[in-house]
């Protein structure tokens, strides 16, 4: 557990760090550089290349992850396995690029209007995929052996700070807007280099043509891939199709202004990601050795301590959300997303409450009962923004992500306390929903300042205190407590 929690802790760092460089590019340079129909434009693009990776991995990320406990202690074992999941993904790339290029026509048929600019730079899709695709087992790599933080690192970090500078040259007209776009694809593929070099400095990689000695595991292996591509697939589908249904109903101006309030809400999610990262291993790991009780007992810590930051975000982005919108360039032509913003804050806090459930049930042997589950919520998902955004607009978008969190966490929750006998709740979460819920009536009776960013340093010191004092009186985490106790003792 300590190397879990070295690893998360570090990689939380770096996720604020990205999301620091993301706030600068998101809030500040794109809507100040760009307009709203470019910045829908960038953002579809990279979304669109995310939700045909689990077409073009077909579960090879989640099956390396799955399968590596068992090959662990096997050099020869460990490279077949990462050979074949390689050549699964290079054959999957070619499929499926060879198929949306022979499906462009069609595609244009159903996508709005005013979104054909996509059209132009639809070859970005291709080498985004494939580059994507790549990263995603190497990714898969350095997870398997509790390493994340350099994942992070990429992904969170230089990836947004080579785009902020890209951007800042194409403000000083350096480079036009069609270099800028096309410089996503060397960005992307840094990282992925990135990636394979400290891969290959961690653990030498030998890539064999001859699978032998993981034969009579192939079946299994291949068998796992398919249900995880179809459950993955799905996920992938629900997370990102409101983006893409926007675009297409909408516009790729909507599409922008959607992403930029997206991007706000979702900021709360970020230690989520970095946790859920490094417990894939230890929950794979502690299913093949059974330990069934370790797994419970650090899925009910994790979902505490999750709620405590989620609650926490989310009180300081509602009550912090016009400063923000004050302080965006050009913020008038984005005002109208600011309702998504509360509505995606919440479906990610409802997420992180319910903890890891999806990667227990993953990575256990009721993995077909999540394919299964996650392939109806992204029919019902499809369904209810096809009704939704033509009568709600954006907000409709929002309404539909939220409603399908919640129905899908509840089900899996029913189901792991059925099929394992396990929850992430208690007594603690009761008290955390009743702080939360203070909290935010709290934030109505903060007064305002003429100045946002006086106004933010001032009701985030106030909501910040008042909670963390809650929060240690009513001792609901030891290890937090532990950890300001050791803080206060260290300063004396």
């Amino acid at each position: 557990m300590g190397k879990l929690l070295k690893q998360s802790f570090w990689s939380t760092i770096i996720i604020y760090i990205g999301v620091i460089l993301g706030f600068i590019n998101s809030i500040i340079l794109f809507p100040k550089f760009l307009s709203t129909e470019q910045i829908g434009l960038v953002r579809q693009i990279l979304s669109a290349s995310i939700m045909l990776v689990p077409l073009t991995t077909f579960g090879t990320s989640a099956a390396y992850l799955k399968f590596y406990p068992k090959f662990k202690e096997n050099n020869d074992q460990k490279n077949q396995l990462l050979t074949l999941q390689l050549m699964i993904i290079i054959l999957s790339c070619f499929i499926t690029c060879s198929i949306i290029f022979l499906s462009v026509d069609y595609i244009k048929f159903y996508i709005n209007d005013n979104s054909k600019l996509l059209f132009q730079y639809f070859h970005l899709l291709y080498f985004l995929v494939i580059i994507f695709s790549l990263s995603s087992i190497f990714e898969a790599y350095l997870k398997s052996r509790y390493e994340i933080i350099l994942n992070n690192y990429v992904n969170g970090v230089s990836n947004r700070f080579l785009t902020g500078i890209f951007l800042i040259f194409f403000s000083l007209n350096i480079i036009d807007f069609n270099f800028f776009l096309n410089l996503q694809i060397l960005i992307y593929l840094f990282g992925l280099i990135i990636l394979i070099i400290y891969s290959q400095k961690k653990e030498k990689i030998v890539l064999v043509l001859n699978i032998r000695k993981i034969r009579k595991s192939i079946k299994k292996i291949l068998n796992f891939c398919s249900f995880s591509f179809l459950g993955n697939f799905s996920h992938i589908l629900v997370l990102n199709i409101d983006i893409l249904m926007v675009t297409s109903i909408l516009g790729l101006s909507d599409t922008g202004i959607y992403t930029t309030a997206f991007y706000i809400g979702m900021i709360i999610d970020i230690p989520r990601r970095a946790i859920s990262q490094i417990s894939l291993p230890f929950i794979s790991e502690n299913i093949q050795k059974k330990n069934f009780k370790i797994i419970e007992d650090n899925y009910r810590e994790i979902s505490v301590n999750q709620m405590m930051i989620g609650i926490l975000l989310f009180n300081l982005i509602i009550v912090n959300l016009d400063n923000i919108y004050d302080l965006m360039p050009n913020s008038e032509k984005f005002i109208s997303g600011k309702s998504v913003v509360g509505i995606i804050a919440l479906s990610k806090l409802i997420i992180m409450s319910f903890s890891y459930n999806s990667e227990i049930i993953s990575l256990s042997k009721y993995y077909r009962f999540t394919v299964l589950l996650i392939m109806i919520l992204a029919i019902f998902t499809i369904g209810l923004n096809l009704i939704l955004i033509p009568k709600y607009g954006m907000i409709g978008a929002a309404y539909s992500s939220l409603f399908a969190v919640l129905i899908f966490n509840i089900i899996k929750f029913i189901f792991l306390k059925i099929k394992m006998d396990i929850s992430p709740f208690n007594y603690k979460t009761l008290l955390l929903a009743i702080i939360g819920i203070l909290i935010y009536i709290l934030t109505v009776f903060i007064p305002n300042f003429k100045n946002p960013i006086i106004d933010i340093m001032i009701n985030s010191f106030i909501i910040s205190i008042i909670y963390l004092c809650l929060i240690i009186k009513l001792k609901l985490s030891p290890k937090f407590n532990s950890i300001f106790y050791n803080l206060i003792r260290l300063n004396r």
